[in-house]
């Protein structure tokens, strides 16, 4: 009988311990051994200036990671891709990043239109992009859920563009905002329209006066046509998007023809070490740029302490390294690769133990970093895969900047501010 009861507990052990032990598929993940990051940017062709900007930025941070432990101890293994200033060329460099890199997350693009081609192909591979460049919402028009971008989109152009013309300039050229006569011109590039179409949407729709609405092909090497339309429209601001080659070509035409505003607003290559280069200090003076702000002349006063002194650090990096200011393109590489290895990684290793694309946008989903918390000033919360607009910033703005003695200075809000603006400028003749 003895026996018979022990044969009984013995059986009741196994089977509560058979109930007990996890079965190998469902025990947890294994540390990752590293993180793989492409970084696929434009660095030669015609973007190849401003794009080697942001991948730089972006590098710096991934670096400063590494050297500080990583991810929690898993590093960062880097790769690098080129884009070649082209959205097909994009596309196959992402799909080589993935097959033979192996990549867990592709950071980019620069250029809209690169980051539309590359896209699909992160989506299909399950690999997450990294937005940290590229502002038009036609990015990610299909919803793709492994899509993260860290700036903000063409309406947060305008959103500034229109705070700073109502709250200052209208006043400084000593007229009502409604009295204003208005010109917007942009290239038919993915950038440069999707922001000519949200300044011309939102102005219109407040009652400003627009009086021309301008397109022109991104590929002209002739801008006198669209110059003398422009002239002949009398405004006293112009909007303008051009991308980096353009803008030198629409200035210099500009100059040509004697086409004079009292303020001109630009964007991309307006903000961008080539534009003083071309055209020197004087050429340029009293230019304003509408993006996320260039770091080196920002007013880092209302950041958290640590991120100032990171920020100053890389700020003075890049500078030696690349021999020109940390302007916008660098600030976004900086600021979106920032919020990746110190907020978004660290978490999904937290609770995932891994940077699976589905770890990833489940970390991304409970990020809301306020503003000051970030090396650009805005703060990061991204909106969810349920939502009508995928994976976008919610907290991330644009600022208004001026060229002022050879430097781009942030001069609107004043909270960011490091000088005053000024208007209207000179004309050509004064120059």
């Amino acid at each position: 009988m003895k026996s018979k009861v022990s044969r009984i507990f013995a059986l009741i052990a196994v089977i509560a311990l058979a109930f007990t032990v996890v079965p190998s598929s469902m025990a947890a993940p294994a540390k990752p051994k590293e993180v793989r990051i492409g970084l696929l940017f434009p660095t030669t062709g015609a973007f190849a200036l401003l794009g080697t900007d942001q991948m730089t930025g972006a590098e710096m941070v991934l670096k400063w990671a590494n050297a500080n432990g990583g991810i929690n101890g898993v590093p960062i293994k880097i790769f690098y891709g080129d884009s070649k200033s082209n959205a097909a060329e994009g596309a196959t460099a992402a799909q080589r990043m993935i097959d033979n890199d192996k990549v867990d997350i592709i950071i980019g693009s620069y250029s809209s239109g690169i980051a539309q081609a590359v896209m699909p192909v992160a989506q299909r591979n399950n690999v997450i992009l990294w937005e940290v460049g590229a502002v038009s919402p036609t990015v990610n028009s299909q919803g793709y859920s492994n899509f993260l971008r860290t700036v903000g989109v063409s309406k947060t152009y305008a959103a500034a563009d229109y705070d700073f013309v109502t709250k200052f300039l209208a006043k400084k050229l000593g007229k009502k905002a409604t009295d204003l006569r208005i010109a917007i011109a942009n290239n038919n590039g993915a950038f440069a329209a999707s922001v000519g179409d949200a300044v011309n949407d939102l102005f219109v729709a407040k009652g400003l006066k627009v009086v021309a609405k301008e397109v022109y092909p991104s590929t002209s090497t002739d801008l006198t046509p669209l110059v003398l339309k422009l002239k002949a429209a009398t405004p006293d601001v112009l909007f303008l998007t051009p991308d980096a080659p353009d803008s030198l070509l629409f200035w210099k035409t500009a100059k040509t023809q004697d086409f004079n505003v009292s303020a001109l607003v630009g964007s991309s290559g307006i903000g961008g070490a080539g534009f003083v280069a071309a055209f020197g200090a004087t050429g340029v003076e009293g230019v304003y740029d509408v993006e996320a702000p260039a770091l080196a002349s920002m007013n880092t006063s209302g950041l958290k302490s640590r991120v100032a002194d990171l920020t100053a650090q890389w700020v003075k990096e890049f500078g030696a390294a690349m021999g020109h200011p940390c302007a916008v393109h660098c600030g976004d590489g900086i600021g979106g690769a920032y919020t990746l290895v110190t907020d978004v990684l660290p978490r999904a290793l937290r609770t995932s133990n891994s940077f699976s694309a589905s770890a990833i946008i489940s970390s991304a989903s409970k990020t809301n970093i306020q503003d000051g918390g970030t090396p650009q000033g805005f703060g990061v919360q991204f909106t969810g895969t349920n939502s009508a607009t995928v994976g976008e910033n919610t907290k991330a703005k644009s600022v208004i900047m001026q060229w002022q003695s050879g430097a781009l200075k942030v001069v609107w809000p004043s909270n960011l501010a490091t000088s005053t603006p000024f208007a209207p400028m000179k004309t050509w003749d004064q120059r």
